[in-house]
């Protein structure tokens, strides 16, 4: 009966939901950051929290917290468009422009959830493909017609490169009749920062989250800046009432202090220093011909394994270590990756010397099994020499 409401992408597709126990000590995989919020902070969003009338629905208008946002990023209330983790706001927009039957255009691999959501909602939407180096291609990127929608990831999740300023300006001038919205949840472990561009341009959507740079992915809560005339009709699209009243409490308690703000930014210097740690150490550390590390501008990078064997190996090892990395095998373009999260330098440490122990391991596997015809022959060799004695 299922197929007659459910469609085979959907039916066929595997849970997304992780099982609630797990036996990994290192949870490098969701780009979560590893050291929990400090106790007082939680302290006192909790005192807050117990004042809150729980028997009432939360708040659906907070420009307060908008505000404070906005402050955050350079802008202004008008600008902010709050909602619980970006995610939502993704599918949201994602939903509407699909019943729209807008042409929707994803640059590929991304984020999953793009496509994810596109394929189980029988959302039509054209892949722009990056090149096979995982840059973005910029000599074919696609003629946009007015009501088009192009969505681009910056720092692209999970390859980690960027898209040039320049190039999203052009694209920008150049069809003021299409939506472009860019998926900038890591923009605090990058370069460049894409936010400020919607108080030029009012066909550009940012996506923001609070998820990565701050320890609070636990917190669902996420924002999008755009142009203020848009802001406020996307804000009529969200669901009222979606954010709780500990995401809410916790946003105006500490969130967006001074206090908070500054450690957040330490964490993410921090992040960013083990970052190039990695970057290095996987470079010097490891033969190019067997695997291959992409520079990344968020809090992760990317690996690439040119050995179908030692990539599986690879994968099993760390899983029996208990050091949980994505898969990003099944992506377009990236078989044979994974992405691993930046952690703190003990956890950085620790997968470094699983991924040694591994390619030791793999290593001795080839030179054992590259000995084991000639054994092969010798043993067989022999066999028929006796026999041919005993006859």
């Amino acid at each position: 009966m299922n197929n007659l409401f459910f469609n085979d992408h959907l039916l066929k597709s595997e849970s997304r939901i992780s099982p609630a126990k797990s036996t990994a000590r290192l949870f490098l995989d969701k780009n979560e950051q590893s050291d929990d919020v400090d106790f007082l902070f939680k302290e006192k969003v909790l005192g807050s929290l117990m004042d809150a009338n729980w028997n009432r629905y939360p708040a659906a208008e907070n420009k307060d917290i908008e505000a404070l946002v906005a402050n955050y990023c350079g802008l202004e209330q008008e600008h902010i468009v709050l909602g619980p983790g970006s995610a939502s706001i993704i599918t949201t927009l994602l939903n509407y422009f699909a019943l729209g039957k807008k042409r929707i255009i994803i640059a590929q691999p991304t984020y999953t959830l793009f496509d994810y959501h596109c394929k189980t909602y029988n959302i039509e939407y054209e892949p722009w493909y990056l090149t096979s180096d995982l840059e973005y291609d910029y000599e074919n990127i696609p003629s946009l017609d007015a009501g088009s929608v192009l969505v681009i990831t910056t720092p692209n999740n999970p390859v980690g490169n960027t898209f040039d300023p320049e190039k999203l300006e052009n694209i920008l001038i150049s069809n003021p009749d299409s939506f472009v919205i860019v998926d900038a949840v890591y923009t605090e472990f990058s370069e460049t920062d894409f936010t400020p561009l919607v108080r030029q341009y009012h066909n550009l959507l940012v996506l923001r989250s609070f998820s990565k740079a701050f320890p609070i992915a636990g917190l669902r809560l996420g924002y999008l800046c755009a142009a203020p005339q848009t802001s406020a009709v996307i804000r009529k699209l969200m669901l009222m009432f979606s954010i709780n009243h500990f995401s809410l409490v916790f946003a105006r308690e500490v969130l967006l202090s001074p206090k908070f703000i500054k450690q957040s930014k330490d964490r993410v210097q921090a992040i960013l220093h083990e970052r190039e740690w990695m970057y290095q150490e996987l470079n010097s550390r490891f033969d190019q011909s067997e695997l291959k590390v992409y520079k990344s501008a968020g809090n992760f990078l990317l690996i690439r394994v040119f050995n179908d064997a030692f990539f599986k190996q690879i994968l099993e090892g760390l899983e029996k270590n208990g050091i949980k990395v994505l898969n990003t095998s099944p992506f377009p373009l990236l078989r044979n990756t994974f992405r691993v999260s930046i952690g703190t330098e003990e956890e950085n440490e620790c997968f470094m010397e699983c991924l040694e122990d591994s390619l030791l391991n793999n290593k001795c596997l080839q030179q054992s099994q590259s000995a084991f015809p000639d054994w092969i022959g010798e043993v067989g060799t022999l066999h028929q020499s006796q026999l041919a004695g005993s006859r």
